[in-house]
């Protein structure tokens, strides 16, 4: 980053970057507070989802000791006695179930809420830009017309053909956005 040159590889370079187009008089561009608000908000809420996330994971591994035990051998068969590495994390199909379970089952944030930008249709739904939208997150990951009647269980099975096959409807139509 010489000369004030943001690198264009990380998030920090992207909102650098921004920074500088606000500062050239360009739209689109982040304000030196902004920069600084995102960097907090990244920094406090990737502690909170990661902590969060591996509490679940440990409580509910310590409550399904089958579970424990599938991904425990899954990390042993391919990581043997070595320290975990980054790309051996790809390799363990199992652990991703468990992880996106605990997520959908325990999410990190409960709901949030996100500003319209430009008018947009959502199924049957027309909403015009400006207006506030919340999205009830844990409303979504516990709604048995979504995932079934199991929705409450931990079933991390629901994940073994990925996140877009997870659910009962397979497909958003088929959900109350319709």
């Amino acid at each position: 980053m010489k000369n004030g040159e943001a690198t264009h590889d990380d998030l920090l370079g992207i909102l650098l970057e921004s920074n500088h187009f606000e500062n050239q008089g360009r739209d689109g561009g982040m304000t030196n507070q902004e920069v600084i608000q995102e960097c907090k908000l990244f920094y406090i809420a990737g502690q909170e989802s990661t902590s969060s996330l591996l509490v679940w994971t440990m409580v509910l591994l310590a409550r399904y000791p089958e579970w424990q035990a599938r991904v425990r051998q899954e990390v042993l068969q391919v990581f043997g006695n070595q320290i975990p590495n980054f790309n051996g994390l790809s390799h363990l199909k199992i652990m991703t179930m468990v992880l996106y379970e605990v997520l959908r089952l325990y999410p990190p944030t409960v709901y949030f809420t996100r500003a319209v930008q430009k008018d947009l249709k959502l199924g049957n739904l027309s909403l015009p830009a400006g207006i506030q939208v919340s999205i009830p997150i844990l409303l979504i990951h516990h709604d048995r017309d979504i995932w079934g009647d199991d929705a409450m269980e931990f079933k991390p099975e629901r994940f073994s053909e990925g996140i877009a096959k997870a659910t009962k409807a397979k497909t958003w139509g088929e959900t109350h956005f319709a």
